[in-house]
């Protein structure tokens, strides 16, 4: 399989890490993967999270550029971005899934 190269900021690769090393923003990014835009309660529930640490999660999500935060007639949304970023941590899980699969 042919590696695919990124450019990330030293910040950038510190909230990757924090991301992939959290089964919860895992999991959170799993569900986004799946359903591209919901609501907090949605993500929340499919998640199996609290409201408060999946918003914790979604926000580091949102400063990689892997989701964009809206609000809209009431409603708290995210959407998956569709962007390097979003292509980076989707090859990385596939990695840890196989690594993980190995052990």
């Amino acid at each position: 399989m042919a590696e695919t190269s990124f450019k990330l900021t030293a910040r950038e690769l510190v909230l990757f890490h924090k991301c992939l090393s959290s089964r919860v923003c895992l999991r959170i990014f799993k569900v986004m993967k799946r359903n591209k835009r919901l609501n907090i309660s949605a993500i929340s529930r499919n998640a199996r999270v609290s409201n408060g640490i999946c918003i914790k999660h979604l926000r580091k999500l949102a400063r990689l550029g892997i989701v964009e935060e809206e609000f809209q007639s009431g409603l708290h949304t995210f959407t998956l971005k569709n962007g390097e970023s979003t292509r980076l941590m989707d090859e990385a899980t596939k990695i840890l899934n196989e690594t993980t699969d190995m052990e």
